[in-house]
């Protein structure tokens, strides 16, 4: 039987914890002998204990994986082992390392990565960074790795894709199941341009156990990680842990005083963390680090429609955080029915949207 057969197998097994299958494999060299191993050479490798060994032995089936081989075949799914040369090496230089990962798309060679990690319940500003820091880093032809959860990451993956860049989303989930379920044409898109991958079975669901894990994987696949927007307790600071623990560099978004999307990246400031101020300074400075040729085009400026006086100074006003009509009614000179006119008439023209009651924010 061909040797890729029993990878997959070994790949799907659950009597196996992911973290021994690693250890495991070290031992007994490749997964063909952990198939056929005896009880005896189970135990003797001090890896297992007796009752795991007793149902991974009973779980054994060369006729079921052949056909569970056969049937993966005829996926889109496609999946690589550290059995394999052309394993991410990254990967393997981690602790607690994956023994595989399925993957649906192309798998880029991981050369000049940056990972982008953010909220989910993220701001209008928040949107505004990532999409252009992902759009960025694309047309540099810099890969950009997240998570494809809601919020930052898609913002980020989107940023890429629309700067003809390649982008890669790492899955808490089994890299069938598309969640949150409304980034369905993200991820067909992903898979066009890049490749969603996961070291989770086929099938699995998007449990909240296995997100911590995965940020493993995006910190590992790396050079850089960037953080726009976290709050005090965050994924994103999972996988800055992760990072730090990696020895990658650490690059946040700077926020302001006071807002809690801004805890966790000020927090990593104070720790000593980079500080992206100029977003083409940044993507300028790695590709000079990688010795490529940079790409990235100039950000086109965005041409206002026409506005009166009102309109000018009322639009002014807000920026790409919530603010309070209240606020802004103090820092006009126009009386309260005059500004919900001009602010009206601004949300009309799709210069100003209202993300919940009586605050408006630009949009990204």
């Amino acid at each position: 039987m061909n040797e890729i057969v029993y990878q997959h197998w070994f790949l799907n097994n659950t009597d196996i914890s992911y973290g021994k299958k690693p250890k495991l494999l070290e031992y007994f060299y490749d997964s063909y002998h952990i198939f056929n191993a005896s009880k005896t050479e189970l135990m003797e490798s001090g890896l297992l204990d007796e009752k795991v060994v007793d149902k991974f032995i009973e779980n054994r089936n060369k006729a079921q994986i052949e056909k569970d081989y056969e049937s993966f075949c005829h996926s889109p799914f496609s999946f690589i082992t550290m059995e394999n040369l052309s394993y991410p090496q990254k990967l393997r230089d981690i602790y607690d390392p994956a023994y595989g990962m399925f993957y649906n798309g192309k798998l880029p060679e991981f050369n000049h990565v940056v990972s982008i990690v953010g909220a989910r319940r993220c701001s209008a500003y928040g949107k505004k960074i990532a999409l252009e820091l992902g759009e960025a880093l694309g047309q540099a032809g810099i890969i950009v790795i997240s998570g494809m959860a809601r919020g930052i990451d898609s913002f980020a993956h989107r940023g890429c894709l629309d700067g003809g860049g390649n982008t890669v989303a790492v899955l808490g989930c089994g890299c069938d199941v598309i969640y949150p379920k409304e980034n369905r044409l993200l991820y067909e898109e992903i898979v066009e341009r890049g490749a969603v991958l996961s070291e989770y079975p086929i099938g699995t669901s998007p449990i909240a156990l296995n997100f911590p894990r995965r940020n493993r994987i995006v910190s590992a696949l790396s050079d850089v990680v960037v953080v726009v927007e976290a709050r005090s307790k965050s994924g994103s600071l999972i996988t800055t842990d992760f990072a730090l623990e990696q020895g990658k560099d650490i690059y946040v978004i700077p926020g302001r005083i006071g807002d809690a999307l801004s805890e966790g990246c000020n927090k990593l400031i104070a720790q000593g963390a980079g500080i992206i101020t100029d977003i083409d300074k940044f993507v300028q400075d790695l590709t000079d680090l990688y010795g490529m040729e940079n790409k990235r085009k100039k950000a086109i400026k965005r041409h206002l429609p026409k506005l009166d006086e009102k309109q000018k100074k009322v639009y002014g006003l807000f920026d790409y955080y919530p603010k309070s009509i209240a606020t802004v009614l103090e820092e006009c000179e126009l009386d309260y029915l005059e500004l919900l006119a001009v602010i009206f008439s601004l949300e009309k023209l799709g210069l100003l949207y209202e993300p919940f009651k009586n605050n408006y924010v630009k949009p990204a």
